[in-house]
């Protein structure tokens, strides 16, 4: 069999009326790519309920599908499971016909409900078609979380007291050592646990960045370096340097961060013998209108994605045993505002509220959590919480103020990003499907 390759296309620099007709090929073929994903699901759908492929194949639907076309063993039970969830879900399913949801949120729905009845299918289902006016404005990671906090209040108080409870049983962190002598880490922290750990070491590394700098690994680090460089007889009076002084990821210095901490508690205790134990600073967002047993607070950490959700009960726990900082909103604006309006610099209970309010970065698909995103001014100078909103560094430095972007918080939360004709609106992390009006009824066990 004759085999062609495909030439790569020519590279040159590309005109700025050439980019409009390569963005517009790329919306039409992604546009393609939804519609006939579309059809292979309903299609598949049909054909596996009428039951004649193995009649008339002599293969297993699955089997035929990996033998004809090629598709793997997840991607077949993935089609099959959208066209037999789909058929219970009609607002969902309508939803992406009309390009609302993509097959990417589609996707990710499926895999949140197919362990559901039908009538956990038929609730998240209503509240989907309920909330069919923000779903525009919702980040598809964000609908996904929202879909999964539905199913958590469908499954109840009880299900997410047990997930809690395994959870607290579960940290652990293990070493591994390689054949050099370093080690590769792998572990698992509860939220309340990671909570702990991040901010005390983004605290440290934090601290050691306005201290100068030097930490004490890195000082050891330095030490030792130089001592090898008496050791060989060499001289570093024009040498770059260090590596320690560059520009580090925040992984790096979270990593730097935990060494100087263990090299501190192996050097003793305090100068008065104290020791002080960690614990960890809990922001709980509480919307008036959306208190439930299993949805009590949000646990603030700095890592990418959904913030954990703690029910009452932990909420309870954490009370005895944590900082609590409470957050009280009405709708989307924080109740609690700072009056100091005209200040230096933002101050730190308004910048608190902002980033309460915006639970992460707000710009156009940011996802950077709220401790580690940065507050703009919508306005120059002023730091009213209406116009500060939270953004990531990638989003504020490149996409706000390089392209002109210009926002506005409008009265109900929702970010409004507009650029000459574009206009793009985002709503918070954690924004929650609508409740349907008529609910389906759930009957008892």
């Amino acid at each position: 069999m004759e085999m062609h390759v495909a030439q790569p296309p020519v590279e040159g620099p590309v005109t700025l009326s050439e980019g409009v007709g390569l963005i517009a090929e790329l919306d039409r073929l992604a546009t393609a790519r939804e519609r006939l994903v579309l059809q292979v699901v309903e299609a598949l759908a049909r054909v596996n309920r009428a039951g004649v492929i193995e009649a008339i194949e002599g293969l297993p639907v699955d089997t035929l599908l990996t033998v004809r076309h090629g598709w793997s063993r997840a991607e077949v039970a993935m089609m099959l499971d959208a066209g037999d969830v789909l058929a219970g879900m009609p607002a969902t399913l309508a939803l992406w016909q009309q390009g609302i949801l993509s097959w990417s949120v589609v996707r990710d729905v499926v895999g949140q409900v197919r362990s559901l009845g039908r009538e956990g299918r038929q609730l998240v289902d209503a509240r989907l078609h309920a909330s069919v006016d923000l779903l525009p404005e919702m980040d598809p990671d964000r609908i996904s979380w929202a879909v999964e906090a539905a199913v958590e209040e469908y499954r109840g108080l009880t299900a997410k007291e047990r997930q809690e409870r395994l959870a607290q049983q579960d940290s652990y962190l293990h070493f591994q050592l390689d054949v050099f002598g370093g080690s590769r880490v792998s572990g698992y922290f509860d939220p309340v646990d990671t909570a702990t750990a991040i901010n005390g070491l983004d605290h440290r590394a934090d601290r050691t960045d306005r201290d100068g700098g030097v930490d004490r690994a890195d000082q050891d680090d330095r030490d030792r370096a130089a001592t090898g460089d008496q050791a060989s007889g060499s001289r570093r009076d024009c040498a770059p340097e260090p590596a320690w002084t560059s520009r580090r990821t925040r992984a790096k210095r979270r990593a730097r961060a935990l060494v100087g901490l263990a090299k501190d508690q192996l050097g003793g205790r305090r100068a008065d013998g104290s020791v002080v134990q960690a614990t960890p600073t809990v922001v709980v967002h509480v919307d008036l209108d959306q208190i439930t047993m299993t949805a009590a607070g949000l646990l603030e950490v700095a890592v990418p994605g959904a913030l954990p959700t703690i029910s009452a009960t932990l909420l309870e726990v954490l009370s005895k045993d944590a900082d609590i900082r409470a957050v009280l909103f009405d709708g989307a604006r924080p109740l609690a505002v700072s009056k100091k309006v005209n200040a230096a610099e933002v101050p730190a209970d308004t910048a608190l509220a902002v980033r309460a309010r915006d639970m992460g970065a707000r710009d156009p698909a940011g996802r950077t959590p709220a401790p580690l995103s940065h507050i703009h001014h919508l306005v120059p100078g002023r730091h009213h919480p209406d116009e500060l909103v939270c953004l990531s560094p990638r989003g504020h430095l490149r996409t706000i103020h390089r392209h002109g972007w210009h926002g506005q918080v409008l009265p109900d939360g929702v970010v409004e990003w507009t650029r000459n004709d574009s206009t793009i609106r985002t709503r918070p992390w954690h924004t929650r499907l609508n409740q349907a009006a008529d609910p389906p009824r759930r009957r008892r066990p």
